[in-house]
């Protein structure tokens, strides 16, 4: 069929007039209809005094929640599918998207990059390929291109999750001196948890939020290693996990909080230190590649262009 339509041009049109044929067709059979009956029960029930309008304003609510779970059950589809309770959810909340709406616009980014990707596609190879092959390769070939840009939302909310991961990492250290010197003060733990983010708030804004999250479930009566551990699941930092870790052992076997946090800010600054030596080293091995494409031949060109003048004029 498509090799009978003789061209792209002609394959495209035919889509969306067939796309438009059928939304007006959706419309005109199944959707005005309910509108139009649903209108008229409503204006009858007003008209003979059967209902008011707070109920049917109730009624309206219920249909949009009632609308609302076939999305609901995607998502915990989705979370299902990757084996952990709310990760689609808590994957967004640790890259920064703290809306409720945002899991919709995530799904919807993802349509809208495979819609993007195939017509952008489709336009350019039914230009660049040769008139005669059939449509039904430029078709084709956007369709995989198309599909391939399902995974460009993915990539954008990892690359967002690890610089959020990045920002925390940051103001951690700040968050475990902050904690010791508290401590010490004399502060029983919650509060010190509660004046640490009161005062992180200004220099390290995001750690201060969920510091004040963390506070919000002490004052609601959660312990402080259950608060904890869900601040490590939030923010996702193996700092925080092990800092969780560390405060129910120490609980479980009644050490003191304040020495072991101090051996644990000790231990994570040595961490620090070696992370960083890591990173020093691995420099010069990243830097060959760069070094080897750009610098080194531009450095024989300066040094072996002199000589290939000088035999130049010798020998020719």
């Amino acid at each position: 069929m498509f090799t009978n339509l003789g061209n792209s041009a002609t394959l495209l049109s035919l889509a969306i007039f067939l796309a438009a044929v059928a939304l007006f067709l959706l419309a005109a059979f199944v959707l005005i209809p309910v509108f139009q009956t649903r209108k008229l029960v409503t204006q009858t029930l007003l008209a003979e005094g059967i209902t008011n309008r707070r109920s049917l304003h109730a009624q309206q609510e219920l249909n949009r929640i009632s609308a609302q779970r076939p999305v609901d059950a995607y998502f915990r589809g989705l979370e299902k599918e990757r084996g952990e309770p709310n990760a689609l959810e808590a994957k967004l909340f640790r890259a920064g998207f703290y809306q409720s709406s945002a899991p919709v616009i995530y799904t919807l980014s993802r349509l809208g990059a495979v819609c993007i990707g195939f017509l952008a596609c489709y336009a350019v190879l039914s230009r660049v390929l040769p008139p005669q092959l059939p449509g039904f390769v430029a078709f084709a070939g956007s369709a995989l291109i198309g599909l391939g840009c399902l995974v460009i939302p993915s990539i954008a909310l990892d690359r967002f999750e690890s610089r959020q991961k990045q920002v925390y990492r940051r103001g951690f250290p700040d968050f475990m001196d902050m904690m010791i010197t508290c401590a010490d003060a004399g502060m029983s733990l919650e509060a010190a948890v509660e004046r640490v983010g009161a005062e992180l708030a200004g220099t390290h804004k995001w750690l201060g939020i969920q510091l004040s999250i963390v506070t919000l479930q002490l004052r609601a009566g959660k312990p402080l290693r259950e608060a904890l551990r869900e601040l490590a699941d939030r923010i996702g930092l193996d700092e925080a996990r092990a800092l969780a870790v560390l405060f129910r052992q120490s609980e479980e076997l009644g050490t003191s909080l304040t020495d072991a946090l101090r051996i644990y800010s000790d231990e994570m600054r040595n961490q620090r230190i070696m992370n960083a030596e890591e990173r020093a080293n691995a420099l010069p091995v990243k830097m060959m590649i760069p070094l080897g494409l750009c610098i080194f031949p531009v450095v024989m060109m300066v040094v072996m262009l002199p000589v290939l003048i000088r035999m130049k004029g010798i020998f020719f």
